[in-house]
Parts: structure tokens; sequence; C-alpha cells
């Protein structure tokens, strides 16, 4: 269930609550003074493969924003989603920490949408269809649960409120098969898979009825 993860090794997690995250919310390009200049939003494919493709919708931040769009058992997903690096930093544990909500990529809340009605998660939990946050919650690198947060358009999880939910599920966490610099997700069979650093994390999505 884990290949996809081999996919996307130029692509890594998001700064959770940190100064770092801050920092790095900032970071634009500067015009050359002789030449003024607008920087536009870039969309560029990045990966095109059975039951997804990745876009770079902008790549002038530090963490770009990209957007998976692919079909799991008939239904269409979309998956919205900032793409910080590694950059040699300690990232389960550290900069993100345990037992604390996360944005589960950087910069604005990662924002998943289903076109349809689904069951996620091994325990089939019914999601209506719609457009979610997607929070996560690891407490520990083995263990980590998914959100689905009524609230799609946050910046990160400072505004975060548990009565949003909609749903919650866990998530399967395996070690990587070779390590993903950049932070992303990719559909395998009928998973949704996030891949940072060492570890790649999954939740089964299906059709409902």
């Amino acid at each position: 269930m884990l290949f996809a993860a081999a996919l996307l090794l130029f692509a890594g997690c998001n700064e959770t609550s940190t100064a770092t995250d801050a920092a790095e919310a900032a970071v634009v390009d500067t015009p050359q003074t002789a030449i003024p200049q607008i920087d536009e939003p870039t969309e560029t494919t990045e990966v095109v493969t059975e039951g997804y493709e990745l876009k770079i919708v902008d790549g002038t931040i530090k963490s770009p924003r990209k957007e998976l769009i692919g079909k799991i058992d008939e239904v269409p997903v979309v998956i919205n989603y900032g793409s910080p690096a590694v950059n040699d930093r300690v990232i389960f544990g550290d900069l993100i920490p345990y037992n604390k909500v996360w944005r589960t990529g950087a910069n604005e809340a990662t924002r998943i949408t289903f076109q349809r009605d689904v069951m996620v998660g091994k325990s089939n939990t019914e999601l209506t269809a719609g457009t979610y946050a997607l929070f996560s919650l690891p407490s520990s690198k083995d263990e980590w649960t998914i959100i689905f947060n009524k609230v799609a358009d946050q910046w990160g999880a400072y505004d975060y409120q548990e009565s949003e939910d909609a749903a919650r599920v866990k998530a399967e966490s395996a070690p990587a098969a070779e390590r993903a610099e950049r932070m992303d997700f990719a559909v395998d069979g009928n998973d949704i898979q996030m891949m940072w650093d060492d570890l790649v994390i999954a939740f089964p999505v299906a059709t409902k009825g």
C-alpha cells in the first residue's frame, strides 16, 4: 500500500505553531529595483500517475502550494496543501509536537474535497461530500489521528475548534522506503498517503454504500 512514496521524493511538512512557521509564511520574492515585476502563481505538473496527478499551483513561496487531483473508488478527490521541506530539522516530536493538532502542511490549513459522500478510515466513518480542513493529531510517531474539520478555510491550526470536527479516524503509520525531503500527498489504491521525512501516514477512503 506504500509504493507511491517513492514517486514523490522531490516533494516535505509544515511548521506548526512556532516562530519558524511564521517566518516561512512571510517569505516573498523581492523584485529587482531596476526592473519592477509582479510574481504570479505558477501551475506546473509535478507527478502524473495512475489514480491522480500532482500540480504546483503556487511556486513563488518557500513552501509551494500544491494540489492533488484524483479518484478513489470512483470518487473525485482534491487535496490542496502547502509543501514545506525538512531542511535538516527534526520533524516528528519536535517541529511537529506530539499531542497537538497540526495543519498537515504549511501556511494555510490543508483542504480536502470529496465530490461524493464517502467512508473514511478503517472504522468506515461516514463523511458527507464537501470540502474540509484536513488536520492531524500525532500522539507518537506510530499513532496518528486524521481530523476532518468543517471550517475549510483556516490559517494553520491557530483557530481550530474541535466542536467543528466532522469526523476523526485513525491512520496507519509506517517507515518510508526512501526519505522524502518535502511533504507530499499521494493516492495508492484506496489509500490517501502523506509522506514526509522517513514516515508515511495513510488512511483508506471508499464510496458510501
